[in-house]
């Protein structure tokens, strides 16, 4: 997977935000849901989505969002591309590059505290 560097002492790694914004067919998005969940299963399974969900209240339009660790944004949209959702045009894909500069492990789960 990408990695790139701020500074010897930074290194960092390219994630994709995939926010998923209402599209034209909104209205049926419950109709592909269950084909949309068997999707981001697809996704795990490849090591592709890191984590996923929904947010309390839009942000940037958006209802929710999953965020991708793939090489390149063209990756992310093939991958955007294939889900249900967005396919269906109840959710179009809004992505987004983020440089993962570090990650607090315990606080992500005590369990994982070094």
């Amino acid at each position: 997977m990408p990695t790139t560097s701020v500074s010897d002492e930074i290194p960092t790694v390219t994630y994709f935000l995939v926010l998923l914004v209402p599209d034209s067919n909104h209205a049926a998005a419950s109709d592909h849901f269950a084909e949309h969940v068997r999707f981001i299963g697809t996704m795990t399974a490849a090591n592709v989505v890191l984590l996923g969900g929904e947010f309390e209240s839009t942000v940037e339009g958006a209802e929710g969002a999953y965020l991708l660790h793939v090489e390149t944004h063209e990756a992310a949209q093939s991958w955007a591309a294939r889900d249900p959702l967005i396919r269906e045009k109840a959710y179009r894909p809004k992505i987004i590059p983020w440089r993962l500069v570090g990650i607090a492990l315990g606080a992500a789960d005590p369990r994982l505290k070094v």
